[in-house]
């Protein structure tokens, strides 16, 4: 059903409450929104009796005289504001006050809007109708956006679930004998970042970061036509460069047009001590050694996956013996306008690497992680991914 809809038919069974001490007002008033439609109206004359039917009827908006006996219109006011259920209920205070400073003072007790007297009907009529409206809308939008959080809640646990669990790495580490930390933090409910390892064979294994254009929805349904691509091909020869062309055949034929993704993918060879390595369009991979060597500023260039279906990629193969470690990021990190108002760019995620370096992957990447986020700000403009692999 289409939204005026629903909230025209609310509206004309919505429950009215009107208050007055002056049972001649109190119809007459009645008279004018039965005339309009409303056909659910209720009637208190006093304070205490309005409360009483507030609690029976849950009433969509309340017209309220100002001066009654037992419990004049201010007290009601307070006692509806001060209850949870009732904070939010629209009142219409019908008033004889004329000067400003009164009439404020009545808004500041808690009235919704204010109506004088003597009563015009049609003006009556808008704005019981404009209120009830208000608060019919904002009741939609509150369910929607409650079952919009629910139901993004239940994307991005999918979305963790495409990537390595705990046990996949731990059997990363023990097969071949390396250090794996990784850390994905989205900028919003969902992400466009990913990352995956892959066994090749007993000599290697890959390692795979993935970086999609925009945030959010669109992004992350992105990351699960990812994942179904890599589940479906493997390894070329242990060319990474060929697995990224391999991808990009296939995610350019279903991309929309305008997106598009960022891959860094790794090939480890513990047999050879190398490091093979494709990029597109990716943030540089930073290679190291623990002993103090300079730290490798790798190519991560070359056209994005999904703007052409035939692209072709390059292999970069580097020495990576024991004591050697790979860093892999999304762009989040060096383009971060940081609290000096600069961003890191490589060299300064590089000097960030150089200081936070050592044998340990987890307390590497927990120290790097721990430097960025103390000058970062809340929260980033982008989804974070960071991956250290040491051997």
């Amino acid at each position: 059903m289409d939204v005026y809809q629903q909230i025209k038919d609310s509206l004309n069974s919505s429950t009215l409450l009107i208050v007055d001490d002056d049972e001649m007002i109190r119809h007459y008033l009645a008279a004018y929104l039965e005339q309009a439609g409303f056909t659910n109206i209720v009637f208190a004359e006093n304070g205490v009796e309005a409360l009483e039917k507030i609690s029976q009827h849950r009433p969509a908006c309340v017209v309220l005289d100002i001066h009654m006996p037992v419990m004049d219109g201010n007290a009601v006011l307070q006692r509806i504001r001060g209850q949870e259920e009732t904070k939010s209920l629209p009142v219409l205070v019908v008033t004889s006050h004329d000067s400003r400073d009164e009439r404020n003072n009545i808004l500041r007790a808690g009235a919704t809007n204010l109506i004088s007297k003597p009563i015009e009907g049609d003006v009556l009529v808008e704005r019981v109708t404009n209120m009830i409206e208000r608060e019919l809308l904002f009741g939609q939008l509150a369910e929607f956006h409650a079952r919009l959080s629910t139901e993004l809640s239940y994307a991005a646990e999918m979305q963790l679930d495409l990537l390595p669990t705990a046990a996949d790495c731990s059997a990363i580490e023990t097969r071949y004998g390396v250090g794996l930390a990784n850390h994905s933090r989205p900028s919003s409910e969902l992400g466009g970042d990913s990352w995956a390892l892959q066994v090749i064979d007993d000599d290697r294994f890959g390692i795979m970061i993935v970086d999609f254009s925009g945030h959010g929805v669109s992004a992350a349904l992105n990351t699960f036509r990812l994942h179904t691509v890599i589940n479906r091909i493997g390894f070329v020869g242990g060319s990474p460069a060929r697995y990224i062309e391999s991808i990009n055949e296939e995610i350019a034929d279903v991309m929309p047009v305008g997106q598009y993704c960022t891959i860094l993918c790794a090939v480890v060879d513990i047999k050879a001590d190398t490091l093979t390595y494709s990029g597109a369009a990716a943030p540089s991979p930073l290679i190291g050694r623990n002993d103090g060597s300079t730290i490798v500023v790798g190519d991560g260039s070359g056209l994005p996956v999904g703007i052409r279906r035939h692209s072709t990629y390059e292999d970069h193969v580097v020495d990576f013996p024991a004591g050697s470690f790979l860093f892999l990021y999304s762009d989040a990190l060096f383009e971060t306008e940081m609290g000096n108002g600069a961003v890191l760019e490589t060299t300064g995620v590089a000097s960030l690497v150089e200081r936070c370096k050592n044998a340990d992957a987890s307390a590497s990447l927990n120290q790097l992680l721990a430097v960025f986020y103390e000058d970062a700000p809340e929260p980033l403009p982008d989804d974070l991914t960071a991956l250290w692999m040491s051997r």
